[in-house]
């Protein structure tokens, strides 16, 4: 199990219209009584969630490993289904605001918890490896037992392996691609070139995680979870604290900052280690990407991504800028009152033009290998940082729809 191919396991299982509506109350938002998934019934969540924030029902589907939760909401006709794919540390829930934005507009909506994460099982690593491939593997299962068509797919982090991954061997499903902070092809970890801060992230996690096996527990998500929450609800409040513990819950328990399981955070840290380890897997995805040529898609990037948004130089370790590109501070990038000369600010130090523009490395990867000529349109955020769509979920939703919405 875990190995990634397509064909482990039997999707046959899954076929639509399996099994009964679950016996909960589907009034309490446990359990739908629509889902398409025999493993829906009787499915039950392993932690609450603020219904006002995340009002959708749960469907769970069967993989050789576990069960996988996803959220299907809108009507199973609509002419457009939007398959939104989440990475690391996070689960559907940062889908959200753009979920209910898109059910507005009266498309279908499927969003997937990967394995390990979210509302989905956790499955010890003797039984599934979290390897992208296999994430991508168990995405691809999902997509052919709701046999879904039309597909208009969003992704970020993570998403973005995984899903084009799954794109590229499902091509004839997907009609369009909205592609954020993320990336889809291999990173050489002794020759990094533009994609640098992300080998060194991944080597700062698996360095970490040597030191302390319960890194990712007790540093990397209660912090990243936390910015999160204070992005939404600044004044720290009760949103504040919904929001916080919705992200906190898969992997520890909000209360105490204790681990749930007996392989503390393992997804997580993977996911981290996989991002040098598994490059062969990442180099698959990029070779498959001319299969998703000449389909619309759109790409909007946070610049505040420390590893997907503006290139990165660092003054004191000399990681050079390239072409006619200069090494700079840029205060609008400080926070607080913190200056170009505070100690520490050389991480501040971005890649920038004479005419002031910035270096987008990633970006720039997806339209050279996609091409420029279904381009629908490129925007970047100049305060956005990783996760875009808490720091702006109207602008992702209106990306979102100007791409529905092009010829």
């Amino acid at each position: 199990p875990g190995d990634g191919d397509p064909g482990d396991g039997d999707p046959g299982d899954e076929e639509p219209g399996d099994g009964e509506p679950g016996d909960e109350d589907p009034g309490d938002g446990s359990v739908s009584t629509d889902c398409e998934t025999a493993a829906s019934d009787g499915f039950v969540r392993p932690f609450p969630v603020d219904e006002a924030l995340y009002p959708f029902d749960s469907c769970a589907f069967a993989t050789p490993s576990g069960r996988m939760h996803y959220i299907d909401e809108g009507p199973k006709d609509a002419e457009t289904t939007i398959v939104m794919v989440h990475g690391n540390p996070t689960w559907s829930f940062l889908y959200r605001n753009i979920v209910q934005a898109a059910l507005g507009a009266g498309h279908r909506v499927v969003v997937p918890d990967h394995l390990g994460m979210g509302m989905s099982d956790v499955p010890s690593v003797a039984d599934f490896d979290y390897r992208p491939r296999s994430h991508s593997a168990n995405l691809e299962d999902l997509v052919v037992a709701l046999d879904l068509n039309n597909i208009t797919l969003v992704v970020q982090d993570w998403g973005g392996p995984i899903g084009l991954g799954m794109a590229t061997r499902q091509p004839d499903r997907i009609d369009r691609m909205l592609i954020m902070n993320t990336w889809a092809w291999a990173i050489d970890e002794e020759n990094p070139g533009d994609f640098h801060a992300l080998v060194g992230w991944s080597n700062r996690a698996k360095s970490s995680a040597e030191m302390n096996p319960n890194f990712f527990c007790e540093f990397a998500l209660p912090t990243s979870s936390t910015a999160i929450a204070a992005e939404v609800d600044p004044t720290e409040g009760e949103l504040f604290e919904q929001v916080l513990n919705a992200y906190l819950a898969p992997g520890v328990d909000p209360d105490t900052g204790e681990p749930l399981y007996d392989e503390p955070c393992a997804p997580m840290q993977i996911f981290a280690e996989s991002i040098t380890d598994d490059d062969a897997f990442q180099g698959e995805v990029e070779g498959g990407l001319s299969n998703l040529q000449g389909k619309p898609y759109s790409l909007y990037y946070g610049l505040r991504d420390r590893n997907f948004g503006v290139l990165r130089c660092d003054a004191m370790r000399d990681n050079a800028c390239p072409g006619t590109s200069a090494c700079v501070c840029d205060a609008s990038f400080l926070a607080g009152d913190a200056t170009c000369e505070t100690p520490g600010a050389e991480q501040f130090f971005l890649c920038k033009e004479a005419d002031g523009s910035f270096l987008e490395p990633s970006a720039d990867r997806f339209e050279d290998l996609l091409g420029s000529e279904t381009l629908i349109r490129r925007e970047s955020n100049l305060e956005a940082e990783h996760m875009i769509q808490e720091w702006d979920p109207e602008g992702v939703s209106r990306f979102l729809g100007e791409l529905l919405a092009a010829p």
